[in-house]
């Protein structure tokens, strides 16, 4: 009874030392990301689907990261990430519904998307203060708005729409690159994101009024990103 005790004591010991030495040189930053670029709508079949401007991408975000760490583990920083931005393509609308005085037009939709992206982020010296940075992404995303604007009978028309197929979630992956420099307990970056959805935006639907297509984005967002370290 003493002898499993006793072990049992032993265990606990060691696990509260290894979570104190962990927390010892546990490194906690929090900071804020803005970034713009491009975003793309991919349908299947195609409905001559254009790109469009990512004007907004912005996050507050936190960073773990352990530089006691052996080997390469020093080198991995774990973020989560807050962030709202905007989308847009353009694309033709519903060019197979011969009854709609809308079919063949051509659609820019801008959509308010809220984002939680898990970031994975090497931090690579390179000299001194420099360092490279390779980033691996998994996120989710939630559509809060979306408008629409086209042309049909001379008349611009700009309206918010929903359709009964709009999932209005989206995950996906990605992974990028960038540059980071230190200064103290702050650290400046710049980087370059690609990221793809693995789900369809669009319900895949086959009516006598809607064709069945694929619909999954993707976007590229270049960011500037301050964080400071705060423990």
């Amino acid at each position: 009874m003493n002898c499993i005790l006793l072990r049992k004591i032993s265990i606990l010991s060691l696990a509260f030392f290894l979570a104190g030495s962990a927390a010892t040189h546990a490194e906690v930053y929090v900071g804020a990301r803005y970034g713009a670029g491009l975003s793309m709508m991919f349908f299947s079949p195609h409905q001559n689907e254009k790109k469009g401007i990512t004007p907004l991408n912005a996050a507050i975000a936190f960073r773990y990261c352990n530089s006691e760490a052996q080997d390469y583990e020093r080198y991995m920083n774990l973020m989560i990430e807050l962030a709202y931005g905007m989308r847009g393509y353009s694309m033709e609308t519903r060019p197979i519904v011969s009854s709609d005085t809308t079919a063949g037009a051509t659609a820019t939709r801008t959509s308010h998307v809220l984002e939680l992206p898990l970031v994975m982020q090497a931090h690579i010296p390179l000299y001194k203060n420099f360092k490279l940075l390779v980033t691996g992404v998994a996120y989710g995303a939630y559509y809060l708005k979306n408008t629409q604007k086209y042309e049909v009978g001379g008349q611009r028309v700009k309206e918010t729409f929903s359709y009964d197929n709009f999932n209005g979630f989206e995950y996906g992956v990605g992974g990028g690159l960038g540059f980071g420099l230190s200064m103290g307990k702050t650290d400046f970056a710049i980087d370059a994101r690609y990221t793809a959805s693995m789900s369809y935006l669009y319900k895949p639907t086959a009516t006598q009024t809607r064709f069945l297509y694929e619909s999954m984005p993707m976007q590229v967002i270049i960011s500037f990103s301050v964080m400071r370290k705060i423990f």
